[in-house]
């Protein structure tokens, strides 16, 4: 399967994977094909892209969260944030129910490693961006070896990491999504810190802890965060790792501005602001869970041949299984073959493809011929993506 952005979609492409909207309810589903009427309504729900089935490597890919359990905790939460929204009041026992069926599928499939980034509309983001960050931060604390119990606290502090954001003027949580903040507006996006964690300490059946993750989960280790610029002695353990999980799925969505990252870029800025922004145990914890060369995409190795990743373990992720089919000209090589990269030396990756030299690969194999134009972002400031 490959990534397509909305503006690349054509009538007769086919879902790879199956598209879930805010109330739970499948978009489209699995094997899909897209005519206009279905592209047109993806557009107006501000999806910006899909997974799409291609010939290059229609690979099973395993899901940490199976699609049924996602179905379930999405419909539950975002109807436990619309009635905070209007009421003011939360279930905390029912999201600790949505987060134990989270934590369920993460500890079944506790060797599956995360490949795909997220889809979701852009009016949607808070909703799914609090389940990935509730996901990748027991996931993380799984691998740090955290009992039930905490999982499940850590989960839950971790959905509602951004609950203050629902107080804050819906015109400026919409602007930090699709533009560079002003100074008035970054300073009262900041608040949602303290607002959550004020609404959050107001429930029993929240534990001091749990509610601190809303308070700390934008102070960095070097004391730059906010709201008290708090250095690394005093952030709460679970509030650096919601913090990591937190920051890298806001640098891997896409915003109206920008595409986002991969999720081997994604790893690079993070693992740039260990000891500045991020614990560095709680970082290498994190990264285990994260496939820098997820299944399906296109590496250059050093032979110089250009291969797709068919299979990765989660013991040695930076050595994948691969399939050898292009040489460094992108001609079709006489006999492609399978390399396990963890058992044959003398081959390695040496980096993973852009999205636009991807598409210049597949569409030599639909026997097509494009340019390759830059257009994935840059890294060059990567501590602006750990700020809001």
């Amino acid at each position: 399967m490959k990534r397509v952005f909305m503006e690349e979609l054509e009538t007769g492409m086919v879902i790879a994977r199956t598209i879930i909207g805010a109330d739970g309810r499948a978009l489209l589903t699995e094997n899909t094909r897209l005519n206009e009427t279905y592209i047109q309504r993806l557009q107006q729900l501000g999806i910006s892209s899909v997974y799409i089935k291609d010939g290059l490597a229609d690979i099973e890919i395993p899901e940490v969260i199976s699609a049924q359990v996602l179905t379930a905790v999405s419909s539950n939460v975002n109807s436990m944030f619309k009635t905070f929204t209007s009421r003011k009041t939360l279930d905390i026992n029912q999201l600790r129910k949505m987060i134990s069926l989270l934590l369920e599928d993460i500890v079944t499939n506790r060797n599956v490693i995360i490949h795909l980034e997220d889809i979701r509309a852009y009016d949607d983001y808070l909703l799914f961006h609090s389940i990935n960050v509730a996901v990748l931060s027991m996931m993380t604390g799984l691998s740090m070896e955290y009992p039930e119990a905490k999982l499940v606290d850590l989960g839950l502090g971790a959905l509602l990491h951004d609950l203050g954001m629902i107080m804050i003027d819906s015109a400026i949580f919409k602007s930090a999504r699709e533009k560079e903040l002003t100074a008035e507006e970054r300073e009262e996006i900041q608040k949602h810190a303290e607002i959550g964690f004020n609404i959050l300490r107001t429930y029993r059946e929240v534990p001091t802890k749990v509610a601190h993750i809303a308070y700390q989960h934008h102070e960095r280790f070097d004391g730059s965060g906010y709201p008290r610029k708090l250095d690394k002695k005093q952030i709460l353990e679970y509030a650096s790792i919601v913090a990591v999980a937190d920051v890298f799925d806001a640098i891997v969505s896409d915003r109206p501005f920008r595409r986002g990252y991969s999720s081997t870029d994604a790893m690079l800025i993070i693992r740039r602001l260990v000891n500045t922004y991020f614990d560095s145990e709680v970082v290498e914890a994190f990264a285990t869970n994260i496939a820098m060369y997820p299944i399906g995409c296109l590496v250059s190795l050093n032979s110089g041949h250009i291969a797709v990743v068919t299979s990765v373990s989660k013991i040695n992720s930076l050595s994948p299984v691969v399939y050898v089919t292009l040489d460094h000209d992108l001609n079709f090589i006489e006999k492609p073959f399978q390399l396990n990269l963890q058992e044959i030396k003398g081959f390695k990756i040496q980096r993973r493809l852009s999205y636009e030299e991807t598409e210049v690969v597949r569409a030599k194999i639909a026997g097509q011929k494009i340019e390759c134009q830059n257009k994935s972002p840059k890294i060059n400031n990567e501590k602006s993506y750990a700020v809001l």
